[in-house]
């Protein structure tokens, strides 16, 4: 059933906002987890990598260790041997056995060059491998920082995630509350009020099949009597109870009343000298013990609960049914309800009103 409001609009607008919010923050979420997984699959692979660069870092020191021991030797033997150097100048030798020195000086120095080389390029890679290493440590440590960071990065979009669920829950009541106090299109009544009549006048089909008091007839006497519950700036909420409850002048004598003595002592009317109507439906207090109906099903019948009234209403009016589905018949059950013809002429033409405002079966 179309209905608007101020409240309403606002209220769906808010929610409207915070599902683009929520949808906005899922899918930064779901950006940043993808990048959480790129980046940890990264750091998994620059760790092994900075593994392998270790151990070959270490294989590589040993090696140039090695080589150094290597020089050393080779050093202290030339050191001391001196390959022959002052053997030309000494008569004892002979020259085959200068020849031998001279082939050991030179196969020593083939060596000796061939271990240098090695060393210089045993040097230059673990350099690089080091160098190599310093940057895979120092790539690693930037990885597990950003990881830090997009770790923090979706831990404050989950929380900010759950606030605007809470959020949304609050949200949906208000607009839950908002379409009850919206009005349908083209009428004065709200969609809270009409889901009171329609709900009495449906029990009473079913608990009273002739009598056919129909969610108009009801709504017709709901606008006379309260404006549906928001006489005197009074409120529906959403459990169907009006705030501030609302009460007809008393019944004392004054101002052309009638005096109608207390037969509640202010128990549902809040006066115990006189009565005084009550609830949004406008019932003495004598009359509502008589035909009280509990229309939510919490186990109190309240006049100042328009469910309540409704149907207690509808059970009212149905003691003069059947066929209050038909203008005869409803006119005389009006009349029994407040016997003033120009009050049912009013509440009459209210009700044929909403009838044909609001095309319900």
């Amino acid at each position: 059933m179309p209905a608007n409001s101020a409240g309403l609009d606002s209220a769906l607008a808010e929610r409207k906002q915070l599902l683009d919010r929520q949808e906005s923050t899922r899918q930064q979420l779901l950006g940043v987890q993808q990048e959480i997984e790129n980046t940890t699959t990264q750091q998994e692979a620059t760790t092994q990598l900075l593994t392998r660069r270790s151990e070959q870092v270490a294989k590589a020191a040993e090696t140039q260790t090695q080589l150094h021991g290597a020089l050393r030797v080779v050093a202290v033997e030339w050191f001391i041997t001196g390959f022959g150097s002052l053997s030309v100048f000494n008569p004892a030798v002979t020259s085959s056995e200068r020849e031998r020195l001279d082939r050991a000086r030179v196969l020593s120095e083939s060596a000796a060059s061939s271990t240098i080389a090695k060393e210089r390029f045993a040097r230059v890679q673990l350099e690089q491998l080091q160098q190599e290493r310093s940057r895979l440590q120092a790539e690693l440590s930037e990885t597990e920082a950003s990881l830090d960071a997009l770790t923090q990065r979706a831990s404050d979009l989950t929380a900010t995630e759950q606030q605007i669920a809470e959020q949304l829950v609050r949200s949906d009541d208000r607009v839950g509350e908002a379409r009850l106090s919206a009005t349908i299109n083209g009428t004065d009544l709200s969609t809270g009020a009409l889901d009171a009549y329609w709900r009495a006048a449906s029990s009473l089909s079913l608990s009273n099949p002739s009598c056919a008091v129909t969610w108009w007839a009801l709504a017709g006497i709901g606008r006379t009597e309260s404006k549906h519950g928001t006489y005197r700036g009074a409120k529906l909420g959403p459990d169907g109870v009006v705030s501030p409850p609302i009460f007809g002048p008393e019944l004392d004598g004054s101002n052309s009343f009638a005096i109608v003595r207390d037969s509640d002592g202010g128990a549902l009317d809040g006066t115990a000298t006189t009565d005084r109507a009550v609830g949004p439906m406008q019932f003495l207090p004598s009359s509502w013990k008589a035909v009280a109906r509990d229309g939510t099903g919490d186990g109190v019948a309240d006049p100042q609960n328009l469910y309540d009234a409704a149907l207690t209403a509808g059970a009212y009016l149905c003691r003069k049914g059947p066929g209050l589905n038909q203008e005869g018949p409803l006119r005389g059950a009006y009349l029994s309800y407040n016997r003033s013809q120009r009050y049912v002429d009013a509440v009459i033409n209210q009700a044929f009103e909403y009838q044909r405002a609001v095309p319900l079966i």
